[in-house]
């Protein structure tokens, strides 16, 4: 039950952060249609991607499963997915650096005015986003991953995450018989 309540409030906060860079990088892309800048276009390609799927995972998890068993299969395939996504927003985040490295010296927005500012100030809001997704969901997935493979065997799966034959495995446990004197 913890499991779904920390899913849903972090693919929650992950979409709408997500949301926000697509806001900010179609903005950028809008400015210079004719030569945007590339970061940008990632921002925008993978921020689609996070809107496209984080509710696919939240309506499959939360409103499709109704037994209190998580398989294996999804939570590795949820953390393989988590991964990939992560890896993006982590290239989002530094091709967003190397971009505001290359148009604004380092310094800071500070020293623009006006419009620069303006367009500094969304380097470093795609830049910031980007990064912030990225701890969020790295965190997540090494938390998935811990969960997965430290679970005992009360919920039918063994601990190398398996389940056998569909249902779940059977170990007999020997006991010691008590110690008797005489």
């Amino acid at each position: 039950m913890i499991l779904k309540i920390v899913r849903w409030c972090i693919l929650t906060l992950t979409f709408i952060l997500a949301i926000v860079v697509l806001g900010i990088s179609g903005h950028l892309i809008a400015i210079r249609p004719t030569h945007y800048w590339r970061f940008a276009a990632l921002a925008i390609a993978v921020s689609s991607l996070t809107i496209l799927t984080f509710p696919v995972i939240l309506i499959v998890n939360t409103l499709l499963v109704r037994d209190e068993n998580i398989s294996s299969e999804r939570i590795i395939g949820e953390a393989g997915w988590l991964a990939i996504m992560w890896i993006l927003w982590l290239a989002t985040g530094a091709n967003a650096t190397h971009a505001a490295r290359a148009h604004f010296f380092s310094g800071g927005c500070s020293f623009f005015s006006g419009y620069s500012n303006k367009i500094c100030n969304e380097f470093r809001v795609v830049e910031a986003f980007s990064y912030i997704i990225f701890i969020i969901l790295l965190s997540y997935t090494i938390g998935l991953m811990v969960f997965e493979f430290t679970r005992d065997d009360r919920d039918g799966h063994t601990q190398a995450g398996g389940v056998e034959g569909g249902r779940g495995s059977q170990t007999a446990q020997v006991t010691k018989a008590p110690a008797t004197s005489g």
